[in-house]
Parts: structure tokens; sequence; C-alpha cells
């Protein structure tokens, strides 16, 4: 019952996840002119020091984007930006995607924990008696190829009298 509604939890909030995508679609421009100014600030208003606004290219500059006198424009730095949110949202939602499938995993791991404990198969003696055991079957491999090897010389030399090169 607990993983119908993990379950229904999950697909509600990736349905969710999904619609803000889709509202969010007419929300943002990728293109935009942004400009920098210097803080001013007097003792009676505030002055803000980023503009932002979307215009063509050949519009983005002091004049049009910041709207104030010469002076003031002197001392800006305007530069046109593109971003492809497209892009940015293919990421994001890979990334949602594996941390939801590490999500699942977890919970699975979980779920299976809890069903059946956990058993050491081997305990630290099995396995130094395995180490053991098969080092000393490569030490009796050797030994019996020393002897083969000892067997022919001897045959060899007693029987064809020729040496082992």
């Amino acid at each position: 019952m607990i993983s119908s509604n993990r379950n229904v939890c999950y697909i509600v909030v990736f349905t969710s996840l999904a619609c803000l995508v889709a509202i969010s679609e007419a929300q943002y421009d990728d293109v935009r002119c942004k400009c920098v100014c210097p803080k001013q600030s007097n003792k009676t208003t505030k002055i803000q020091n980023v503009f932002v606004q979307t215009v063509e290219p050949k519009d983005c500059n002091c004049e049009h984007i910041v709207q104030r006198e010469e002076q003031f424009c002197l001392r800006c730095q305007c530069m046109y930006e593109s971003r492809n949110t497209n892009l940015i949202k293919v990421v994001i939602i890979f990334i949602l995607a594996v941390i939801g499938i590490l999500c699942i995993y977890l919970l699975y791991l979980f779920i299976d924990s809890k069903r059946k404990p956990a058993e050491l198969s081997v305990t630290v003696d099995e396995v130094q008696e395995r180490l053991r055991a098969r080092s000393m079957r490569k030490f009796d491999e050797k030994v019996a190829k020393w002897k083969r090897t000892v067997a022919e010389q001897r045959r060899n030399i007693y029987d064809a009298r020729t040496m082992l090169s």
C-alpha cells in the first residue's frame, strides 16, 4: 500500500513539473539587452544600476534602454545577450530524471533490505581458507610442472643423451 501511494506521489510531482515547464514557456525570452551603470544615490532618490529589456540588437544602447541624459549614459555598459533556454530545460529535465531514478532505486533498496535481512554468506575465516587453498593449488601446479620438466630432462640426458636448450 505504501509503495502505491509513493508511486502516485511521484506521478503527481512529475506531472506538476511538466505543467510548470509548459506554462513558463512564454514567460522568458531567449534574448535581451542588459545595461549596467554605476550606482548613483541622492539623498532623496536611488537610481538603479542594471537595466534589462527585450529589444533588437541594433537598439541595445543606453539611449534606448536607460533613457537618461547623455552624461549618465557615458558610464553605462550595454551588452546584447542570448541564451538557449531549450537546452537549459533539457539539462534540467535530465537532472531531475536522474535524481528520480536514484530515488526509486533507493526506495527499492530500502524495501528489499526490510524484506530479507542481509546475511553474510562468507566469513573472514572462509575467505582466508579460500585464499590459502588457491595459493596451495598454484603451488601444486608449479611443483607438478617442475617435476615434468625434471622427468623430461632425465629422459633426454639418459635416453637420448641430449641437453635441453
